[in-house]
């Protein structure tokens, strides 16, 4: 099983099966949340939530790493990431602001007629940190390999499937256009 990490304010559970133990704390909504940094703990026998204290260096997002995202909003602009996983050679590293924005210079090398033409909302994309400030951290998608890694009909919702070049709805069986990974998931 998967170690979870705990960083101040992750929800551990609810009163109602836990209490509090190190580093967590009882909120007046009956949930337990940690004060800590470390690895999460439930104790199912002494109905228990806790954190250990990580022995391990978190590392936030760097400027190169690769982060995996869903397109929240789509602005003439700019393109809105909710940024979900992070990895740099291999290691995850952990994602403490998730909000992402993509503008319309870090998109393509092509010039880009309109930004909905390239992501619309619900896209799973893959992305490079560019820069990270309190406001936000900027990606980037110019590489090849960077790009919608799964799409999703704009009528029916339904994941399109990559067929010679072109995303197709498997329902409707219309085309839309993205900004496609070499990654992307359906083929």
């Amino acid at each position: 099983m998967k170690e979870e990490l705990a960083v101040p304010g992750t929800f551990l559970g609810f009163e109602e099966e836990f209490v509090a133990g190190n580093h967590a704390f009882e909120a007046a909504d009956g949930g337990v949340y940690s004060t800590g940094t470390g690895v999460k703990r439930l104790d199912p026998q002494n109905h228990e939530a806790s954190v250990e204290a990580s022995t391990r260096n978190v590392r936030i997002l760097r400027p190169g790493d690769i982060v995996v995202g869903v397109v929240s909003a789509v602005k003439s602009n700019m393109i809105h990431v909710d940024l979900k996983e992070a990895e740099k050679n291999n290691e995850t590293v952990s994602v403490h602001n998730g909000a992402g924005f993509l503008f319309v210079r870090n998109i393509s090398t092509a010039f880009v007629k309109s930004t909905d033409e390239m992501f619309r909302i619900g896209d799973l994309v893959k992305a490079r940190v560019t820069l990270v400030e309190s406001y936000g951290i900027e990606l980037e998608t110019i590489s090849p390999e960077l790009g919608v890694i799964k799409a999703f009909g704009s009528r029916s919702r339904k994941p399109l499937i990559l067929i010679g070049g072109n995303l197709r709805d498997p329902s409707t069986g219309e085309t839309e256009s993205r900004k496609i990974s070499t990654d992307y998931l359906l083929r």
